[in-house]
């Protein structure tokens, strides 16, 4: 029975692309806990990704939710953890903004100093409009609409020649082995590079980020100066970030 289920549940995502834990559980008729554990003996035979809440097919190359969606999504916390970053601004800084929704709240609360900002978001280069003492340097490249933001060779050639004194970064997860996770190809390889071009790396994660994987390994939190985050994170992470040097800010 269990056989029959699990090819129903891979045979139903593979065709949607993505499906809920609530909704697998109410279509087999089988308990929430119960789909749990059929989704992580999949993820374990390499058959499906786990995502927080639900499963995503192989065939997917693409896991990442539009910016839209994020933006919403524990917004208080993301600010926080801003404020917090924006303790170690300084005037005449170079900072580097990836394009993720907390780095939209950074860019929002940025004091209108003078200072260089390096994004490939358009929302941070919208963020910044009003600021006119902040010089804002656009990476160009590929425009994606799901992400308002430019990926691609271009966007990577220019962070390349460049030096960024401070960078803010989001992910998608952080797992206990301090592994740092992205849902896509696109994002991860434009946030490499930028994060090669900075002196200081800062990871601005809420609490929903802990112990989670996702389809991409984007770097090792020991490339990590600073994580930022609104709780603290497991006692294996605290000894990791014990052992690596690495600052945590709650």
């Amino acid at each position: 029975m269990m056989q029959k289920r699990d090819q129903l549940i891979l045979q139903h995502v593979n065709q949607k692309g993505k499906a809920s834990v609530a909704e697998l559980s109410e279509l087999l008729s089988v308990a929430v806990e119960t789909i749990r554990r059929d989704l992580t003996a999949l993820e374990n035979k390499g058959l499906l990704h786990r995502i927080h809440g639900a499963a995503v097919s192989c065939k997917t190359n693409d896991l990442g939710s539009s910016f839209q969606y994020r933006q919403r999504t524990n917004s208080d916390a993301k600010k926080s953890i801003a404020q917090n970053a924006l303790e170690y601004f300084f005037e005449g800084a170079v900072i580097g903004l990836d394009a993720s929704s907390t780095s939209w709240h950074f860019a929002q609360i940025i004091p209108n100093m003078p200072c260089t900002v390096i994004t490939n978001s358009m929302h941070n280069i919208s963020a910044l409009m009003s600021k006119p003492n902040i010089t804002t340097i656009a990476t160009g490249g590929v425009y994606s609409a799901k992400y308002d933001a430019f990926y691609g060779p271009l966007s990577e050639q220019l962070l390349k020649r460049l030096h960024i004194d401070i960078g803010i970064f989001s992910c998608n997860g952080i797992d206990n082995e301090g592994n740092i996770w992205e849902s896509n190809e696109l994002n991860a390889s434009v946030k490499r590079k930028m994060m090669d071009a900075c002196d200081k790396k800062f990871l601005l994660a809420d609490y929903s980020k802990l112990q989670r994987k996702n389809l991409i390994k984007l770097a090792e939190l020991e490339q990590i100066d600073i994580l930022f985050i609104d709780q603290l994170p497991s006692e294996e992470l605290q000894h990791y970030c014990q052992e690596h040097n690495v600052l945590i800010t709650v």
